[in-house]
């Protein structure tokens, strides 16, 4: 008769990231290495850690949705968990946002005096795309990446709102 093992993997990351598999509800491997921890509740709201012949105290200090911040011998760890699938979603959407459009947006509330690009124009990280005027002071607004204008939203003359889209430039690579 085969045992059935019920087993899931999560990621946690804080200083590291670290993978995590549970089965039978016990860690059984920490980055795909066995390493057999028991963790048992105790009456007070504490848990104790038992890893070979060690035992550590600890209590969780703060927990909302998959945010943790526990205290295990005094110190203080704080740290996200995800579940395996949670994770690889995390990991596609970062590789699919070093594609993402930079939208500019106007820092305070005034009236854009001059627009120095274009739209496709190609632009360096730092270089001016237009000059916002607020009381009475001339602002430069630059390029917070390098890469091409994809859109003006404004033009000479225009007052803008704090907040308001300024640019977008997509940084093509």
């Amino acid at each position: 008769m085969k045992l059935l093992h019920h087993t899931k993997n999560y990621t946690l990351t804080g200083e590291k990231k670290v993978n995590v598999t549970v089965r039978d509800n016990k860690i059984y491997k920490i980055n795909n290495r066995k390493t057999p921890i028991d963790v048992e509740p105790l009456d007070n709201g504490e848990f104790v850690i038992k890893c070979a012949e060690n035992s550590h105290i600890g209590e969780v200090v703060d927990l909302k949705q998959n945010e943790v911040t526990v205290m295990i011998n005094g110190n203080t760890y704080h740290f996200t968990i995800d579940t395996e699938l949670a994770s690889k979603r995390k990991e596609k959407l970062s590789k699919s946002d070093k594609k993402k459009v930079e939208k500019t947006k106007a820092p305070l509330p005034g009236e854009i005096v001059a627009v120095l690009m274009s739209e496709g124009q190609e632009v360096h990280k730092g270089e001016p795309v237009m000059i916002l005027e607020a009381m009475k002071m001339q602002n430069e607004i630059v390029s917070p990446v390098s890469g091409k204008i994809k859109s003006i939203h404004v033009k000479a003359e225009e007052s803008v709102m704090k907040d308001q889209l300024l640019f977008e430039i997509d940084p093509g690579k």
